[in-house]
Order: C-alpha cells, then sequence, then structure tokens
C-alpha cells in the first residue's frame, strides 16, 4: 500500500485492491447460495453502515500512508483495537475485565513506543487517518453483530463490492493506466487483502470483538520488518515496546478461555 501508493491515485489503487477479490469472493458460497446474495441482507441498517464504513477505510489508509510518515501513520492506525474495545463495551455490551482493560492500554503504550509519533504539528491527514481507524474498528462490531444473521459470502462480498464501487467513482478525474510493475504491486496488494478479510470475517462471529482486535498489534511486528525497506530502522526504545506490546497480547489471549462468552 505504502509503496504503491505514492505513484497511483488512492482510489485506484484501492479500486483495483477490491475488483481482484471479489472475483474469487464466490469461493465462499455454500450450497443454496445465489450471486444475489450479494443485495439480500437480513439485517439491512447494520449491513449499510458496515459497507459504507468499509469502503471508507481502504482508501483512507492509503491516504494515510501517502501522505503522512510511516512512523505517525502506525501510530494512528493502531488505534482501531482500543476503539474496537472502546465499541464493544458500549454497542456490544461485551464485559471488558479490568486487567484485559489494562493490557490494552499497555499494548498501545507499546505502540507508541515502537513507531514514537511526534505529532508537533497537527495535520488534516492525521484525521484522515483517525477516520480509517474508526471505520476499520466499526467494520469488525457491526461483522460481530451480523456474523450469525448473513452468509458468509455476502459478508465477504459486499466489502469489496461497495468499496469497489465507491472507490471507482472517485477514482475516474484522475485515473492513469497502471504499469506491469503496479501491475504486480496491485495484484500483490488484492490477494493479501482479500486473506486477511476472509480471514477476519470468519473469526468475527465466534471471538469477542476486543480480542480478535488484540490480534491486530502482531501488525506492528510486520511494520518493523518493512520499516528498513523505506529506510526507517528500529532502535533500542522500539524494542522495548515490542516487549511490551507482544506480553500483553500474551496476557490478553491467556485471559479468555471460553471465546463464546
Amino acid at each position: 500500500m505504502k509503496k504503491i501508493g505514492s505513484d497511483l491515485d488512492p482510489f485506484e489503487v484501492t479500486f483495483f485492491g477490491s475488483v481482484i477479490p471479489l472475483v474469487f469472493a464466490p469461493a465462499f458460497m455454500t450450497p443454496g447460495s445465489r450471486v444475489f446474495d450479494l443485495v439480500r441482507w437480513n439485517r439491512p441498517w447494520l449491513m449499510a453502515i458496515r459497507l459504507v464504513c468499509a469502503a471508507a477505510a481502504t482508501p483512507l489508509s492509503v491516504m494515510t500512508f501517502r501522505r503522512l510518515p510511516y512512523t505517525e501513520a502506525f501510530a494512528l492506525l493502531f488505534l482501531t483495537p482500543s476503539l474496537v474495545t472502546i465499541l464493544s463495551a458500549f454497542v456490544l455490551k461485551e464485559q471488558v475485565r479490568w486487567r484485559r482493560g489494562l493490557a490494552l492500554c499497555a499494548a498501545f503504550l507499546g505502540v507508541l513506543m515502537v513507531v514514537k509519533p511526534s505529532f508537533e504539528e497537527l495535520l488534516s491527514w492525521h484525521f484522515v487517518a483517525l477516520a480509517s481507524a474508526l471505520c476499520s474498528a466499526a467494520v469488525v462490531i457491526t461483522g460481530r453483530m451480523i456474523g450469525h444473521t448473513e452468509e458468509r459470502f455476502t459478508l465477504i462480498g459486499t466489502v469489496f463490492l461497495s468499496t469497489a464501487a465507491l472507490s471507482g467513482l472517485l477514482m475516474i478525474p484522475s485515473f492513469t493506466w497502471p504499469t506491469s510493475d503496479q501491475w504486480l504491486l496491485l495484484t500483490a496488494f488484492a490477494a493479501t487483502t482479500f486473506i486477511a478479510q476472509a480471514l477476519l470475517t470468519i473469526a468475527t462471529p465466534y471471538v469477542p470483538a476486543d480480542r480478535v482486535s488484540s490480534a491486530q498489534y502482531s501488525q506492528i511486528l510486520w511494520a518493523l520488518g518493512i520499516g528498513p525497506f523505506f529506510h526507517e530502522w528500529p532502535g533500542t526504545l522500539t524494542f522495548v515496546g515490542i516487549v511490551i506490546v507482544v506480553g500483553a497480547d500474551l496476557f490478553i489471549f491467556s485471559q479468555e478461555h471460553d471465546v463464546s462468552a
């Protein structure tokens, strides 16, 4: 996303990153499923909210990585798990034990130590990143609420369909045909997007929302691995933050044995 987002319009990146997975979405169709299930919903209002948030989250995150320094972008986008925990308590009425709450706070502080954000000047793009984090959190929460009432094919396919539709319209004014190298990056982006969305959709109906979100902190390890490709090298404080994040996540997972709670 960061590599290709600096060369192509963010809406164009989002469009191709959604259209390609949409082609493979029928792989999740079960016996009796129909293509029209994409627009036939049992809980239309929740589905509508989920699709709007999903359609907005990806282009907003592409803009974030394109406009903000790598560290600041990650610092803001990693607010998603914390937002999910807050929303799960108020919207889903899920119990968030005080120990888990402290562990989530520790994980978030660890993230700040890793990415070391320096918000000397508050820019409009910081609000874009916050909006992306909030939209991603809303997708997790609504997915939890409708995970047992909608077909899995519907949950997965509609996300890519709505995202492709919105970004396809917004990319028209600045559309440029991708080069061969850009097509390779777009394909890789689309493949990982499809796998991630599919796994998240499968997990959310069976696992408390805050536990799903806590697993997202593992992305910080991938961020550190990717950083050197963009000339960003971790320091001592970064590794201390990693220990805090990993330790907090292990504690969170060990505290929840009954995933149906």
